[in-house]
């Protein structure tokens, strides 16, 4: 059996074994995500071309990141490099870009990836949030995981841990990526330029990342 066969079938397996590796999202559990300005109008996109960190390696099954609370979706979006030192991040970014706020549409089950990862092929958290092309292989193992639980219909998704902003014991410091095809996950409810937003602590964007020791320029 190839590894690529192996990590799909040790993660079935584990679903089923330890079904508590699911998780819920309650519907109307606040969503967040920033995208550029010029698609407000098209707040929830399946990308199934994108090479992201739980894209479908095969190409066919979109998929749509979000943060679970407006300080991870800033700190994800705007820290160049995804955790790498002595990168800035341009002014620039912020002013092209809106913060959609979106509720779950109904209850959605969604696997924690982290401990899936440690039961199915034994990787710490370490491997899944490296940045692409960090290690010998980049996103190849969370993709092939991802890839795994698209063929589960009633799961809807991912839940992980921010490589930027990690609030402990907290969903709050966690993300999102949905799967295409399911039944409706998500609503927009409403939208604000970035550099406009006042976040739920009371922080500019701006403020936040200086917090953070993020360059701005």
């Amino acid at each position: 059996m190839s590894p690529e066969n192996a990590i799909f079938q040790q993660v079935l397996a584990t679903l089923d074994k330890y079904p508590e590796l699911v998780r819920q999202i309650s519907a109307g559990t606040l969503l967040h995500r920033i995208q550029p300005s010029r698609y407000d109008a098209n707040p929830v996109n399946y990308r199934a071309d994108a090479d992201t960190r739980y894209a479908d390696p095969a190409r066919q099954i979109g998929v749509y990141y979000l943060g679970l609370s407006e300080e991870v979706a800033v700190a994800e979006s705007f820290q160049s490099g995804q955790g790498v030192d002595d990168q800035t991040v341009r002014l620039s970014y912020l002013e092209l870009a809106s913060i959609h706020h979106l509720k779950a549409a109904r209850v959605l089950s969604v696997v924690d990836v982290a401990a899936l990862a440690n039961r199915a092929t034994h990787h710490k958290l370490r491997d899944l949030v490296q940045a692409k092309g960090q290690g010998r292989e980049g996103y190849a193992l969370t993709q092939k995981i991802s890839q795994a639980c698209m063929q589960l219909s009633e799961i809807d998704g991912l839940l992980y841990p921010s490589a930027v902003y990690t609030v402990s014991g907290s969903i709050e410091g966690c993300n999102l990526v949905l799967f295409q095809g399911r039944a409706l996950q998500v609503e927009a409810t409403s939208h604000q330029r970035v550099m406009e937003a006042l976040l739920s602590n009371g922080e500019t964007a701006v403020e936040f990342l200086e917090s953070l020791g993020v360059a701005l320029e």
